[in-house]
């Protein structure tokens, strides 16, 4: 978070895109969303509901963090709207 904060400010970028369900997914998410700054996940609303995974914990808290939602199957278009996002957000 450190590191990407300066990045994120230098650069000013109208979105941060981030991918997949790592540490670095979220702590990218979390400082752009910090700075005001747009963020896109990849790979969004998959979900094991196993919330023994960090990774788990990961996915649902970037896709709350996150302004677009690139989804990239049905049940992830679905576990969405069940979660209460708006459809507005997702990109199927």
């Amino acid at each position: 978070m450190k590191r990407i904060e300066p990045l994120i400010e230098s650069e000013n970028p109208d979105v941060v895109l981030v991918y997949g369900d790592v540490n670095s997914t979220v702590a990218a998410a979390l400082v752009a969303s910090k700075l005001g700054v747009r963020v896109g996940h990849v790979e969004a609303g998959l979900r094991s509901r196993d919330w023994s995974m960090p990774e788990e914990i990961n996915r649902v808290v970037t896709d709350r963090l996150s302004d677009l939602l690139f989804t990239p199957s049905r049940d992830a278009d679905d576990n969405l709207p069940a979660e209460g996002v708006p459809t507005e957000r997702t990109r199927g």
